[in-house]
């Protein structure tokens, strides 16, 4: 199950924040597993949106969508796999070969603009 989690503090992100433009891209459900998801303070288990799904690597196929809560065991999930990329908003950095091998699979990476102040 996908969420948006309330009970973590930080700054909170809209689902694919990451991309930079949200509807041409493709995603397709994929089981998200617990092994390297973060465990909050209050003992909590998160994939966070924008990691490179399954793996930072060559075996790349995708980028999480949206945080998936994984504390009760390896669930399902929304993962990006083709679309226009704001490399820099991504959870972790991409490894080269992972970038290669997305890019292989249609995806497209950019750095994402320096925000402006709307005054």
């Amino acid at each position: 199950m996908s969420f948006i989690g309330t009970t973590r503090k930080g700054a909170a992100y809209a689902p694919g924040w990451f991309l930079a433009n949200n509807q041409d891209c493709t995603r397709e459900t994929r089981q998200i597993g617990q092994a390297g998801a973060e465990t909050g303070p209050d003992g909590s288990k998160y994939v966070k949106m924008g990691t490179v799904w399954p793996t930072n690597d060559a075996a790349a196929e995708g980028i999480v969508y949206e945080d998936v809560d994984v504390a009760t065991g390896d669930m399902p999930g929304s993962v990006v796999t083709r679309g226009e990329v704001y490399e820099d908003r991504l959870a972790a950095e991409l490894a080269e070969a992972a970038k290669t091998a997305l890019e292989a699979k249609g995806f497209t990476f950019r750095k994402a603009p320096k925000a402006t102040r709307p005054y």
